[in-house]
């Protein structure tokens, strides 16, 4: 169920003409399947950003937020709110219990190991350079995405090109078959797979020969001018030194750095013109995910000098994405569409300094409690064997003999819902039918995928975190779900609505606008911000 906020639109004042960077005409006008679909996902972007910070915004946020429908009360609908699961869910229009791409992973007891979301063992690598280590494809996705659909049902196919620095960002929203995808991979390469070509494609090796990531050797990134943010949040001055050499020191600080985001939008820019994206007699996808807000915000926290800096940035970045579109593909001839995969929480620390119940739960410590809480049952041994943010697993057999045991399934409950930190512990099993009367179950199923995720499903309290960075994500809690949400282009009414809103809306609504239809969305059409002509 879609959270209880009406779904009747009260759009706000000020913002109820187009503007000349969208506007298609009169409002109740026919308006033509757009010839690109854009798709912006920042990887980290809570809702309140926009309220803290928009004020500084000149460029690309800036218009999105005076020429789109701005959708203020936009949550994602499900409690497991990971990078993976959220770009799967703005790429597919479903939720995870629909296509499978849990958190950013699950644990394969089979193989006794953590499988990630977009691991691929079916596919070789194809990278743009040496040293790239990890395959990657879209085998584990189970519905097709807006690209797909965009491909098989226009005559001629629709080109897709995906872009982001993580592998988990660009595959999804790719689909199966992407003519132009590319992430930077572990061992520090720009790299792609044969899921999507058999061979690097000129243009994108031209652009990494003529622009190498290499060429930030040595920046330093300080304040822009004009943001507020001119003291690092962990004390100092505002400025963060590149390594001079190449290695993993510099090519961590680099993807935490506003450079990341500006390389994967040339990436983009230059693919609209290798591809000619937008310029055919059909509808074209671009999606393009920008990481480093999250590991920004993950380093130093949602309110900190640093995080505001990379938005600012993020706001010219996309600024010069949309001017090169308006030049290339005319102003009236795409539709954009800009939402985020999950928010963040503040660091307990900080937390703690407001007076709030808030801390870390070391997953290996769960582990070993459980474990020590079943051995007067079963013996020592590794019974329980895993555990990936809420997802909690035993080793195969063991959860048989927990159903078969009452008085030690009780116990391991009992442990696991007294441990510091935890809100409440469920059974896989209860999760897969319904009625699920409060939000949180409701959240938790919609996360809940019966072959990949845990035994138990572990709710940690709000401002709790089963990861031990400084400030972390991947819960239902408003500070995770709430995100923005924002389409602009033909068709879309400017204006700030009120209406119940999901990230998984955007691919419904962006499929109505092509003419396409979606296989089994879980969203629903935007149709408050749709012109009068243009509703279902």
């Amino acid at each position: 169920m879609r959270p209880t906020t009406t779904r009747r639109a009260h759009r706000l004042t000020g913002l109820a003409l187009f503007c000349a960077g969208f506007a298609a005409g009169p409002v109740d006008a026919q308006t033509l399947p757009p010839s690109l679909i854009v798709v912006l996902v920042v990887d980290q972007m809570r809702a309140d950003t926009i309220e803290r910070y928009s004020d500084q915004w000149t460029s690309g946020l800036r218009r999105l937020l005076d020429e789109g429908a701005v959708f203020r009360e936009a949550q994602h609908s499900y409690f497991g709110t990971l990078t993976c699961a959220g770009h799967a869910t703005i790429a597919t229009g479903t939720v995870p219990r629909t296509h499978g791409m849990i958190l950013d992973g699950w644990w394969d007891p089979m193989a006794g190991q953590r499988v990630r979301c977009t691991a691929d063992d079916t596919v070789e690598i194809v990278a743009y350079g040496p040293g790239a280590r990890e395959r990657h494809g879209p085998a584990h996705m189970l519905v097709p995405t807006l690209a797909d659909e965009l491909r098989l049902q226009n005559d001629p196919p629709a080109q897709v090109a995906a872009f982001a620095v993580k592998a988990r960002a660009a595959v999804p929203l790719a689909g199966r078959r992407g003519d132009a995808v590319a992430w930077f991979d572990a061992g520090n390469v720009w790299t792609t797979s044969t899921a999507f070509t058999d061979a690097p494609l000129p243009f994108i090796a031209n652009y990494i020969r003529a622009q190498p990531v290499e060429d930030a050797l040595g920046l330093v990134w300080t304040p822009l001018h004009g943001s507020s943010a001119t003291t690092s949040t962990k004390g100092g001055d505002f400025a963060y030194t590149l390594a001079a050499e190449p290695g993993r020191e510099f090519y961590n600080a680099w993807r935490r750095s506003p450079w990341a985001d500006q390389y994967v939008t040339g990436l983009a820019i230059a693919s609209v013109d290798a591809l000619a994206l937008g310029a055919g007699s059909g509808t074209d996808y671009l999606a393009v995910g920008f990481s480093a807000p999250d590991y920004v915000g993950h380093d130093f926290g949602p309110h900190s000098a640093e995080v505001q800096d990379i938005y600012l940035r993020l706001d010219r970045a996309i600024g010069r994405l949309l001017d090169h579109l308006d030049r290339n593909v005319g102003h009236d001839r795409y539709v954009v569409a800009l939402s985020a995969d999950h928010g963040l929480g503040p660091t307990p620390e900080h937390a703690t300094e407001m007076g709030l119940d808030a801390g870390r739960i070391d997953r290996r410590e769960v582990i070993d409690h459980v474990n020590a809480v079943l051995e007067p049952f079963f013996g020592p041994g590794k019974h329980a064997v895993g555990m990936t943010h809420i997802e909690f697993y035993f080793a195969l057999g063991v959860y048989d003999r927990l159903l078969a045991s009452p008085e030690a399934l009780s116990a391991v409950l009992e442990a696991l819902e007294q441990y510091p930190g935890i809100h409440r512990v469920y059974r896989g099993e209860e999760l897969e039918t319904g009625p699920f009367g409060d939000r949180v179950t409701q959240q938790v199923a919609r996360s809940y995928y019966p072959e990949r995720s845990g035994d138990l499903v572990i709710i940690p309290k709000p401002y709790w975190y089963t990861w031990v960075r400084a400030a972390d994500h991947g819960t239902g809690y408003d500070y995770d779900a709430r995100v923005p949400l924002v389409i602009a282009g033909p068709g879309i009414i400017p204006g700030h609505y009120s209406t119940a809103a999901a990230p998984e809306d955007l691919a419904p609504t962006l499929a109505f606008l092509a003419g396409v239809t979606l296989a089994r969305p879980d969203g629903l059409v935007l149709t408050d911000a749709l012109s009068d002509r243009n509703r279902p």
